[in-house]
């Protein structure tokens, strides 16, 4: 016979309903069930929580006291697992902590790894991160989605992209940085290492920024937060590295993030992401190398 002190958890009509039972009455609460991808209302201690984080970014790259940062955004991680109630409250400071250490540990005083290719290893951590947190594959947007709405879409915005760095890089080159292009290289080598590059640069950094950080992201914040989130540090990590760089740069690099992580929250998927930053890239590296 059952116990009617249990509590029951039923699905009613598509929702979530907990049923609590007791020997003078019967409570109903259903709640609307809350998508795998993430939360739909951001808490203030959530809130704060990554304005904190950002910061920590913030100096990290710019201003280049990555100890420090590191430092910062592990204390804020370890909350987290001292205090189970500000534990939805830091996945952000979390992946964050993980990025930046990551970084730093790969790239400092003692040894270094060269951007773009400490991606790999960054890419790697965060990978082991996401397993040991127990998340499901389809929160990466690791999904066909809306793939086949959102490819011409973020294929033309990655082509206005390219033609607005271009623009200000043509008219003032001192505001987005150097030429990184080889020009010198014979023509051949050329294509491939344009080819090359745009692909590697897209499969990490996509799955990095629009993947990773994203997902992390909106397991605490609401979805134009959570892109706004990895479109800063997207923005920050280019003030000292890729193209464009320094601060008119990492504006740039801003708006490019935050069109990618809208087309990946409105798609559902990684993929058209994948398509714009290959499109931008590869545009941005033909011009560059032939043209200017």
């Amino acid at each position: 016979m059952p116990n009617p002190e249990h509590n029951a958890v039923e699905n009613v009509n598509g929702t979530l309903a907990e049923i609590s039972r007791d020997d003078r009455e019967v409570l109903i609460e259903v709640k609307a069930a809350l998508p795998v991808t993430g939360v739909s209302e951001t808490s203030a201690r959530s809130f704060l929580i990554c304005v904190v984080s950002l910061a920590a970014v913030f100096v990290f790259f710019v201003l280049e006291q990555r100890l420090w940062a590191t430092l910062g955004l592990g204390v804020m991680a370890l909350l987290g697992y001292v205090l189970p109630s500000w534990r939805s409250a830091t996945p952000v400071a979390q992946v964050l902590f993980a990025y930046c250490g990551l970084s730093y540990a790969i790239n400092n005083e003692y040894f270094a790894v060269a951007y773009p290719y400490s991606n790999i290893f960054i890419l790697t951590g965060l990978l082991g991160l996401f397993f040991l947190s127990g998340k499901q594959w389809s929160q990466l947007y690791f999904a066909p989605g809306k793939t086949k709405n959102w490819t011409r879409p973020a294929a033309i915005i990655g082509i206005a992209l390219s033609a607005l760095i271009l623009a200000i890089y043509f008219w003032r080159p001192e505001l987005v940085g150097k030429n990184p292009t080889p020009r010198q290289w014979p023509l051949d080598v050329l294509i491939v290492v344009a080819l090359g590059y745009a692909t590697f640069s897209t499969l990490m950094e996509e799955t990095i920024f629009r993947s990773m950080i994203l997902s992390f992201a909106r397991t605490q914040l609401k979805p134009g937060l959570a892109v706004a989130t990895q479109a800063f540090v997207f923005a920050a990590m280019h003030y000292h590295f890729g193209f464009p760089a320094q601060a008119f740069g990492s504006l740039l690099a801003f708006l490019w993030g935050l069109a990618a992580g809208l087309i990946v929250v409105k798609s559902e998927s990684i993929y058209p992401a994948y398509v714009l930053h290959f499109v931008l890239v590869l545009a941005l590296f033909i011009v560059l190398a032939f043209v200017s």
